[in-house]
């Protein structure tokens, strides 16, 4: 949810402050084809404190072993995660994800407020936080 988002990244910068690794485990729910497959808010978290991304494509591909596979990946110490085989993070996309659709954008808008981050402009507020649009007011030319 967009309105989680800030709360989850300064909870993610606490983190990186306080030298704590963050482990991520994404679970797809069931449903149908607009399935989420990856949490890339998780991902970067993740990667930027250090700690291991796990993204299961399915439970029941994994069975009886998906309790298995959970312990041996998150239960390690982290002083010997470098010694064992985990699961490497792919090449994380750090660039920036619209609220709206979740599309990842080059450009966007980004509210004043919040911080949120648009694909296209809201019309009149802010959909995260509600603050007004700030319009683009003509200036008056001086002689």
């Amino acid at each position: 949810r967009t309105g989680d988002y800030n709360a989850f990244m300064n909870g993610t910068f606490a983190a990186i402050k306080g030298n704590v690794v963050i482990d991520g485990c994404f679970v797809p729910g069931v449903g149908g084809q607009n399935q989420i497959k990856q949490s890339a808010f998780l991902e970067q978290a993740c990667d930027r404190t250090g700690g291991v991304y796990l993204s299961v494509p399915s439970p029941a591909q994994f069975g009886g072993a998906l309790t298995a596979v959970l312990v041996s990946v998150f239960l390690s110490p982290v002083s010997i995660r470098k010694r064992i085989n985990l699961p490497a993070l792919p090449e994380v996309d750090f660039r920036p994800r619209c609220f709206e659709t979740g599309e990842t954008v080059d450009i966007a808008h980004v509210c004043n407020q919040c911080l949120s981050i648009f694909k296209n402009c809201p019309k009149d507020t802010c959909p995260t936080c509600g603050a007004a649009n700030a319009k683009k007011k003509k200036r008056a030319k001086h002689s």
